[in-house]
């Protein structure tokens, strides 16, 4: 084939009106989940100048605001998916409402538990290590961060419902704009200067908690200074079958996030009582995963919103042919991402610092392992997140992911950890059944089919 040929196939791609709506939505998805994991990294290495210790704390602290901010999550995935619909429905009022549900639901859910993390700090910590000075570190991270989780709650329903009625862009600008700031503020308060004292852990703590609130007044000013729907546009009276649809979304999909996220701190449970070691090498990894995630989590989120649209029009058979089109294209995407971080694996841990005698050892088999599976994890999160999700079966997403993770993946990762006294990588290596057994489950369910549902019917029948 000719070089004119390939080029002339190539522009007809870019024509597809298909890619060019991918493009649109998962391309600023993508960047701005990759600026959020850079900035997860910055924060990282920033503090492992001052110790191993420091690092194993804002690792395991953040994993706290992570159970919580995947909470939210749930709530606001719920809130895109109807939000969606209702957009490919032309129903803008509905589309208001429950952002409006889903903004005051989290916040009541939210306080107690901003509450719970910041006064008893000490103590949650205690069941993730046993280093009081790591301990130490991480009450401070969370002290100096106390507003973070409901400042974030209200810029992640903003955004989902700005990208579920198409604009990924503004979120992109206004996150990448607030991250520089946090970057700015982290290398100052952490290091110290114009005045201010070296401050360490608690100083990315407080540049998160800034840079957060910042984020949110500009979300605010934008959709103010735009005459945005979400302020323009007027409210339902009755709330009642929207609460009730909503809520049948959001508690499972709460409820899975939460079990999903307090799994993942299971999982660095079981790390931090392998070694002090183990867990800075674990902590290091998470980062770079989520990294790596994020090309996949704007194809996930694009998924969602146009399935979610399609599924508003009662255009089931549209769905169906985009869901074949996200899957290949994941699974080809996943396979050269594994391959392109298994030849490249020494200098990612060169620049991650995981090149010292003590963490080498421990570092290198699992970043292989990590680029061997990660197009499976990729896969999972598109089937999920990007398919299941978008037509409301989320009772079955929790079920799955209590069956592969509580009852199979952290039993296996703890016998290997504390009973069979397996070595860091094997331990590291058998968390893959758990996506092994996700995969088997979320195949067969997006085969029957069972998806594809127009959740502002159900509303409608609901009122």
């Amino acid at each position: 084939m000719t070089f004119k040929s390939y080029a002339n196939r190539y522009y007809k791609s870019m024509q597809n009106p298909m890619l060019l709506k991918v493009g649109k939505l998962a391309f600023p998805v993508a960047i701005q989940s990759a600026l959020v994991a850079v900035l997860a990294l910055a924060d990282l290495l920033m503090v492992s100048d001052f110790g191993m210790a420091a690092t194993a704390a804002v690792g395991i602290a953040s994993k706290w605001h992570f159970v919580a901010i995947m909470i939210m999550a749930g709530l606001s995935s719920a809130n895109g998916v109807l939000v969606a619909q209702y957009w490919g429905k032309n129903d803008r009022r509905s589309a208001k409402t429950v952002t409006q549900l889903a903004l005051w639901f989290g916040i009541k859910l939210l306080i107690p538990i901003t509450l719970l993390i910041t006064l008893f700090a000490s103590s949650i910590l205690l069941l993730q290590t046993s280093d009081l000075t790591v301990i130490e570190l991480g009450a401070s991270y969370l002290y100096y961060s106390f507003p973070v989780l409901l400042l974030t709650h209200l810029v992640i329903v903003a955004e989902s419902s700005m990208r579920a009625s198409g604009d990924a862009f503004t979120p992109l600008l206004l996150g990448a704009l607030t991250i520089i700031v946090n970057i700015v503020l982290n290398f100052w308060f952490i290091n110290g200067g114009l005045g201010l004292p070296m401050m360490g852990v608690a100083g990315a703590a407080l540049a998160t908690s800034i840079s957060r609130l910042l984020q949110v007044c500009l979300i605010a000013y934008y959709l103010k200074r735009k005459k945005h729907w979400l302020i323009q546009e007027k409210s339902l009276q009755e709330t009642h079958s929207l609460w009730l649809v909503y809520k049948t979304l959001a508690f499972p999909t709460a409820a899975n996030a939460l079990l999903w996220a307090a799994g993942t701190l299971a999982y660095q449970t079981i790390f931090g009582h392998l070694g002090t070691s183990e867990l800075a090498v674990y902590s290091m990894l998470g980062p770079l995963e989520s990294l790596c995630y994020s090309v996949f989590f704007g194809i996930s989120v694009a998924c969602s919103i146009l399935l979610g649209q399609a599924l508003g029009r009662d255009e089931y058979a549209q769905a169906l042919n985009m869901t074949y089109f996200f899957i290949r294209t994941v699974l080809v995407c996943g396979l050269f991402l594994g391959a392109l971080l298994l030849s490249g694996s020494e200098y990612i841990l060169s620049w991650l610092g995981l090149t010292g005698l003590a963490l080498y050892p421990l570092a290198s088999p699992a970043i292989t392992i990590l680029s061997c599976a990660i197009w499976l994890r990729m896969l999972n999160m598109l089937i999920i997140n990007g398919i299941l999700r978008a037509g409301g079966d989320n009772l079955f997403c929790l079920r799955m992911d209590f069956i592969a993770m509580w009852m199979i993946g952290i039993p296996l990762a703890g016998y290997g950890a504390f009973i069979a006294e397996w070595d860091f990588r094997y331990v590291y290596l058998i968390m893959i059944v758990e996506e092994i057994v996700k995969f088997s489950l979320c195949f067969h369910r997006y085969l029957q089919r069972r998806w594809m549902n127009n959740l502002t019917l159900v509303a409608g029948l609901a009122s």
